[in-house]
């Protein structure tokens, strides 16, 4: 009989330190974190682990699924918001602001944290001006990527204004070198194009009058496909069947001096050549150098869904992600601005452009505020190959290009 008060004993012992052992989550706070991008997974789940270690009461579950955008749309029909929704700052962020599923952030201690620019950036993207419905965090820019080495040996100096920048085109036309690497077999790229044009030629709140219905493309946007036809002069012959891989590869090998597109290409041209020289400057749209911005938008938008439970530990994560230690590491490991006052980007490639965004002086890309649905990119490419093939009809290919602009937008906008 005592032998078996011992047995019981021992095993109740055995047991006991087995449940030591294991982390009980049951009392945890949990909360999950949902992101649309691939890129920055590692990132995320390293500072996750770092949050849940010093906040031992709450429990973060990480996900990132193929295919986020439709996932997300998904769960939203099926009412399964996620506590903090990690997500671009385009018009999926304004259509969950404007339908009300978003926590608004406007009074919260976070906001004065963050670059006075990008939160205006992310309240141009909302109807309701007074509210804030998303954290901007990490931010990238589109610009005009260039071969240092040509420009040093040249003896060239970064254009400030429209004419500064045709000047160089035309310099490097002259010396027998590929001005622009165009890249049009990708449509997207055009994009890339675009948005600073637009941008800075459009007159300030522009968008939103267009959303308003009270101005069309055909009001504003003749002078920036005139620009854009004006680039495309000074690319090699075969842009419309070059990709953007192989345009990668084309300045990284140096057979061109420039090539517009994002911050995101540059790691690209590292790849296809490590020894490669090069920097990303603000295309200047305008002729008065002051009215001219550096394009950039926000990529990483937190925001927490309005009626999920937790709220207070949702609030606790993002604060974290937004303290200046995580948002510098962050934006060291994904090549990114950060919409975090306080936080520098110095990678002396983007040393060009930094200056622009760490002082606000920015402005959002376009196709952030065009309906989802809009095909920007097959627009730009039908205008694109009409005035590759027909450069004379320019005044014609322009108007009808923007006429099916506008079409496009009111059959894709519904408020």
């Amino acid at each position: 009989m005592k032998r078996k008060i011992l047995m019981v004993a021992f095993l109740a012992m055995v047991i006991g330190l087995a449940a030591c052992g294991k982390q009980d989550t049951s009392s945890k706070t949990k909360i999950e974190v949902f992101s649309s991008k691939s890129e920055n997974q590692l990132i995320f789940q390293d500072l996750v682990k770092e949050f849940e270690a010093e906040n031992p009461d709450i429990d973060v579950v990480f996900t990132s699924p193929a295919d986020a955008g439709t996932v997300l749309r998904t769960r939203l029909v099926k009412d399964d918001i996620p506590n903090v929704i990690a997500y671009g700052g385009d018009m999926t962020y304004t259509e969950l602001a404007n339908v009300g599923m978003l926590k608004d952030f406007s009074q919260e201690k976070i906001v004065s944290d963050l670059s006075p620019a990008y939160v205006q950036m992310t309240k141009d993207l909302q109807n309701d001006q007074e509210k804030l419905y998303g954290i901007p965090y990490a931010t990238n820019a589109s610009g005009v990527i260039y071969n240092v080495d040509l420009f040093e040996k040249y003896h060239l100096e970064i254009p400030k204004t429209w004419q500064e920048f045709i000047a160089l085109c035309e310099f490097f036309k002259k010396e027998g070198i590929t001005p622009i690497e165009g890249t049009f077999k990708d449509a997207w790229t055009l994009q890339s194009v675009f948005n600073p044009l637009a941008g800075i030629l459009s007159p300030e709140g522009f968008m939103r009058e267009r959303r308003d219905g009270n101005q069309l493309f055909q009001d504003e946007w003749q002078p920036v496909f005139e620009k854009l036809a004006t680039i495309m002069t000074y690319t090699q012959k075969d842009a419309m069947g070059t990709s953007y891989a192989d345009g990668v590869q084309a300045l990284a090998k140096g057979e061109a001096a420039m090539l517009i597109n994002g911050t995101w290409a540059i790691p690209e041209v590292m790849k296809a050549n490590e020894a490669a020289n090069v920097k990303i400057f603000a295309l200047p749209a305008s002729d008065v150098a002051e009215d001219n911005f550096a394009t950039s938008g926000v990529d990483v938008m937190l925001m927490i869904g309005k009626e999920t439970p937790n709220q207070a530990a949702s609030l606790r994560f993002i604060t974290f992600l937004t303290e200046k230690n995580q948002a510098q590491r962050y934006s060291e490991d994904q090549f990114a601005f950060s919409a975090v006052e306080g936080v520098t980007q110095e990678d002396a490639s983007l040393a060009d452009l930094s200056p622009l965004i760490e002082s606000g002086k920015v402005n959002d890309f376009v196709d952030h505020l065009l309906p989802n649905g809009y095909d920007l990119g097959a627009l730009l490419s039908e205008f694109a190959m009409n005035q590759t093939s027909k450069p004379q009809n320019l005044e014609t290919n322009i108007k009808q290009i923007l006429i099916k602009m506008d079409e496009a937008y009111d059959a894709s906008y519904v408020e």
